[in-house]
């Protein structure tokens, strides 16, 4: 035993209502220093890749209501396992380009509904894991891991308000304000229409660059959602030992505090301003 060691709890796969909030409510600050709950979409079963890229209510309703768990007894909360579908995922859905774009979303969207932070699961051969493994070897990154690693490229600093037009398409915008100036990211998750965007800044910036994350089979025109490989970030692909060089990121033009750029359809795109 360790006096005094920090504890969390109680990571539950499931039964928020039921277990998770009377489990914080019963141990409270004095027991616990971190509430922390297991999530996946839904079931392996049915998902398919256009389910996993549409908006998610439900993730949105359960970090609200972790937030005010957490809350009531003055404690943050973590996403501890963050997976794509239940039983370790879905072949062909899981590990599909879908998952690399649901990554950034549920990641920023788990910043914004209050999350200290949260774990992508991983581990073993599954398709829901974010760097493969074969009995501790490492096999490779796995999609969900670039959606993640371009959200970590967006930096660290406080989150922005954001307000999008898209006429109805299926489009997410996050803001972040940095150390170094702001960074936007913009996941297009429509299968036709590419977007020319123009971005509104809450005050004049320097410079802005941007940096793109697509797929491409070879042989294909486009890119595919239920691809299995072919991801990019800015022309490279990540290597089994964590390698990764970026080409040199596209310079945008500034006009005042508008700026504007191209997402291409089922892409993500980081502008970075300073």
């Amino acid at each position: 035993m360790t006096p005094g060691a920090p504890l969390c709890g109680p990571a539950a796969s499931g039964d928020l209502d039921a277990w998770t909030l009377p489990f914080g409510e019963y141990v409270t600050s004095s027991q616990i220093n971190l509430l922390t709950q297991h999530y996946d979409r839904g079931a392996a079963s049915t998902a398919t890749v256009d389910d996993l890229v549409r908006p998610d209510g439900a993730l949105a309703n359960e970090l609200l209501m972790l937030h005010y768990g957490a809350q009531s007894i003055d404690v943050p909360f973590r996403i501890d396992g963050l997976s794509s579908y239940d039983d370790g995922g879905a072949p062909g859905v899981s590990n599909s380009y879908a998952a690399a774009l649901w990554a950034v979303d549920a990641i920023f969207q788990s910043a914004l509904g209050g999350a200290s932070g949260l774990n992508l699961q991983c581990g073993g051969l599954q398709p829901a894991v974010a760097i493969a493994d074969n009995n501790g070897m490492v096999v490779g990154p796995q999609p969900v891991f670039y959606g993640a690693l371009l959200a970590a490229m967006a930096g660290t600093g406080t989150l922005l308000s954001t307000q999008l037009s898209a006429g109805g398409l299926n489009v997410s915008a996050y803001a972040l304000q940095t150390a170094e100036g702001m960074s936007v990211l913009l996941v297009n998750k429509d299968a036709a229409q590419s977007l020319d965007v123009s971005i509104v800044l809450p005050q004049a910036m320097s410079g802005a660059t941007l940096q793109q994350m697509t797929q491409i089979s070879v042989g294909a025109t486009g890119p595919s959602l239920a691809a299995l490989s072919g991801i990019t970030i800015q022309g490279a692909t990540v290597a089994t030992d964590g390698g990764f060089q970026p080409g040199a990121a596209y310079t945008l033009t500034l006009s005042g505090t508008q700026l504007s750029c191209y997402v291409p359809a089922l892409s993500a795109v980081l502008v970075q301003l300073t």
